[in-house]
């Protein structure tokens, strides 16, 4: 099966998002008795360091509501230190725990080509191989990319694990 030549329109560019976060989302179902959400949330606090809930929820595009309870999932849990935010006594800041390190490292090591590998099974390896090379460099295209203030969200991860 060739790859299309044709434009993509915005609503198919939002279909195909949705489409790739849905396999996202199941994958992440399958590999830890985690949700999506608080993986992304833990992986997010990884590569982040400590945050304040609105700040993830900036940027993560969780809901800062939604993000509110999954960091106190989290925190019950024992994956999540809370903390007061020491440039702002008021806020609470979020911190993974330790122990949870090796989690949110996995979670974000976790290879989405066998997940792509399985949403198209019509193409050949070498097509299949190509999308992947090409979102590959679409995400870094995006990553040094400035950020996305339209939306009131940064989709960019900040900062590096130690």
């Amino acid at each position: 099966m060739a790859l299309p030549t044709s434009s993509l329109d915005l609503a198919e560019l939002h279909h195909l998002g949705r489409r790739l976060t849905a396999a996202a989302i199941s994958a992440m179902k399958n590999a830890s008795d985690l949700g999506p959400t608080e993986l992304l949330v833990l992986e997010h606090l990884y590569t982040a360091g400590p945050q304040p809930v609105g700040a993830i929820a900036q940027r993560t595009g969780f809901a800062q509501s939604r993000v509110s309870t999954v960091v106190a999932a989290l925190h019950k849990r024992g994956l999540v230190e809370l903390g007061a935010d020491p440039a702002d006594r008021r806020r609470t800041v979020a911190k993974i725990a330790n122990h949870a390190r090796a989690q949110a490292r996995e979670a974000r090591n976790r290879d989405a080509e066998p997940t792509l590998r399985q949403m198209l099974p019509a193409l050949a390896d070498t097509e299949v191989d190509a999308v992947i090379a090409a979102l590959k460099t679409l995400n870094s295209a995006l990553s040094e990319a400035p950020p996305d203030t339209s939306s009131g969200t940064d989709p960019q991860s900040s900062g590096h694990p130690e």
